[in-house]
């Protein structure tokens, strides 16, 4: 980890190797920033609290019958509440057993053209502006360059001085959009 002040140009460089922990948690944080997986959730959760009031009002009346017609409405509500979490946990051991970015060390440097990330199967350089958002979760901040795609860089990875740089960095930059916190 290191941050180098160079008069008007910024850089931050980090370096870092997610977890087996934090691969899931990257997957699940990707995947909750997306539009659609919060339509998903909020239909997810509209399922589940009307198929809830529909059973206990039932089971008041005395007249609840459990069928596939309770059953699969309230499974599906489940499904999609946890949907982020049930993908994450499938994905997760597949990128490890696998050479897979997402479990090699990475090196990043960053400045106000462009951030580098490579590895040791890869190599991306990529402008700001070909970044559709930055978004901060509790762990990590997530370059995201599609709806579903994300770099991520794990705050772990960043002293706190860096972090702030970042946040300076990405504030001084035109092209994302920002989700930070």
């Amino acid at each position: 980890m290191q941050f180098i002040p160079n008069n008007d140009q910024l850089m931050i460089q980090i370096s870092f190797k997610l977890t087996e922990q934090e691969i899931y948690k990257s997957l699940v944080d990707t995947s909750r920033s997306r539009f659609i997986t919060k339509l998903m959730q909020g239909f997810g959760f509209f399922l589940v609290a009307v198929m809830l009031f529909y059973a206990t009002n039932n089971i008041a009346h005395g007249t609840f019958v459990f069928s596939f017609t309770t059953f699969f409405p309230l499974f599906l509500g489940t499904y999609l509440l946890f949907l982020s979490e049930i993908t994450a946990k499938m994905q997760t051991p597949n990128l490890i057993k696998t050479k897979n970015p997402f479990s090699e060390k990475v090196n990043v440097k960053m400045d106000k053209s462009s951030f580098r990330i490579s590895g040791d199967s890869f190599n991306t350089q990529l402008a700001w502006d070909k970044i559709l958002e930055i978004v901060e979760t509790r762990d990590f901040f997530l370059l995201k360059a599609t709806e579903g795609t994300a770099n991520v860089l794990p705050k772990r990875a960043f002293s706190d001085v860096q972090i702030n740089e970042f946040k300076i960095l990405a504030n001084s930059i035109s092209g994302p959009k920002l989700k930070l916190k």
